[in-house]
């Protein structure tokens, strides 16, 4: 106890010696990502981007000109972060480019974006962007286009690769656009992907893949670090290898492939609002009329009502039970991956149709726990997990001092009803004061 007063004394020097205005937020009850848990009557002192102090609210002492936010009665948790976004394909065909969706992230309480492969220039454009305008956008953190075989099957954001030899010098570009992941995608043939995990690695980058040609075992083998979507893992449990309604997760493959993920610690995004907004279920009136559906602008909608025809040949073909039982075995597998231990990343594959940026992230999350998640362990996983996929947790993720001061103040309580993610007071981004209505004013609705 000594030792942690004379931390908040230290701390509290500090920010008396700091010209910034001090913004205090007082006896809230904060999130602890680590821990997992909620710990009452705790102070926050910020001053610029960091947090300067955090601990129970006798021990810190409130500078006499700093801002007081009286949180009793509030919870406070890290910015969420949203590990699976695109900010070029899908806008690109509504005729939106992706700095104008930014804010829509923002007033939701996600203060960072992971963009999982796009057009290298124009996400790097919309990266410059959120920068700039740091009040009304999240971190944007950039990878690669898709990387793919020859045709790439999204040619607007994939890349063509026919050889290994061709990946070292993708790879070293791609850095010098300030990327931090590397994107293999389904038809990327495998001793390219197998190069692009070797050449990655060498330059400390992460890895992840949207498996199809290349092997949930082989990507394994290879040192692979993420896993995007669930049907990277459940597509090579299937008894056809042509229906992905065959999924059996009663095998021992299945039981041995949890273990091996759960094991060598690789990250899964299940990412299930894409298959539960996109792709099985676009003839179901209540998922096209989900609330968060109207706040997205016109075009958008507009799009998203023209592509869900191109799904009922696919996804959203055959019995709606059946795709109802498929949807469910994928949120019975995620469970079985978290109970293994292995780590679950919290992402949305917004803005896809049915997928709005923002709202589907507390979607996901609900969806998370309806697979087995305890409210707590999603919420972990959609801060301090995230950030760490992002190689970002000593600056991300949690509430503590040093950390970036990416904070929300909620009006409910997560842990009881992780829906009160949405119960959102104000928003904090690099120590910045926000209300998320004023947020929303930047965003456009035609």
């Amino acid at each position: 106890m000594r030792f942690r007063i004379l931390i908040s004394a230290l701390l509290l020097t500090k920010v008396l010696s700091i010209s910034g205005a001090v913004l205090a937020i007082r006896q809230a009850t904060v999130f602890d990502s680590e821990a997992k848990r909620l710990v009452p009557d705790q102070t926050i002192l910020i001053c610029d981007e960091r947090i300067l102090a955090v601990g129970p609210t006798r021990e810190i002492g409130i500078p006499s000109k700093a801002h007081v936010i009286e949180a009793r009665g509030r919870y406070v948790i890290p910015g969420l972060i949203d590990a699976h976004t695109h900010v070029v394909t899908v806008l690109y065909w509504a005729q939106i480019t992706g700095d104008e969706l930014l804010p829509y992230y923002l007033a939701q309480g996600v203060t960072t974006i992971r963009n999982t492969g796009d057009a290298i220039a124009a996400s790097r454009l919309v990266q410059r962007y959120a920068v700039e305008h740091p009040a009304i956008s999240p971190r944007v953190f950039l990878a690669s286009p898709l990387i793919d075989g020859d045709p790439p099957i999204h040619r607007d954001i994939g890349w063509p690769f026919s050889s290994p030899e061709q990946v070292p010098s993708f790879v070293e570009d791609m850095q010098k656009w300030g990327i931090t992941t590397l994107k293999i995608y389904a038809r990327c043939p495998p001793e390219v992907a197998h190069k692009v995990i070797e050449e990655g690695h060498r330059r400390g980058l992460v890895v992840t893949a949207h498996l199809g040609r290349y092997s949930v075992d082989d990507a394994i083998a290879d040192g692979i670090d993420c896993l995007e979507h669930i049907e990277s893992v459940s597509d090579f449990l299937r008894t056809d290898p042509h229906d992905r309604h065959s999924l059996d997760l009663t095998t021992e493959r299945a039981r041995s492939l949890v273990e091996t993920l759960a094991r060598r610690k690789i990250f899964v995004d299940p990412t299930l609002m894409v298959f539960w907004g996109t792709l099985f279920f676009a003839d179901v009136p209540e998922i096209i009329q989900d609330a968060d559906n109207a706040y997205v602008p016109r075009r958008l909608q507009e799009f998203w009502a023209k592509d869900r025809k191109t799904r009922l040949d696919n996804y959203s073909a055959g019995p709606l039970e059946r795709r109802r039982a498929t949807f469910r075995k994928y949120q019975e597998l995620v469970g079985m991956l978290h109970r293994a231990g292995v780590p679950l990343l919290v992402g949305t594959d917004a803005p896809e149709p049915q997928v709005p940026p923002g709202y589907s992230l507390h979607h996901e999350m609900e969806l998370l726990v309806e697979s087995g998640l305890p409210p707590a362990d999603v919420l972990a996983a959609a801060t301090l997990q995230n950030a760490r996929v992002l190689k970002q947790d000593t600056d991300l993720g949690t509430v503590a001092a040093g950390k970036r001061a990416d904070l929300l103040i909620l009006n409910g309580n997560p842990l009881e009803n992780i829906r009160n993610s949405r119960k959102i007071y104000r928003v904090i981004k690099g120590g910045r004061l926000l209300d998320p209505t004023v947020i929303l004013q930047s965003a456009p609705n035609d």
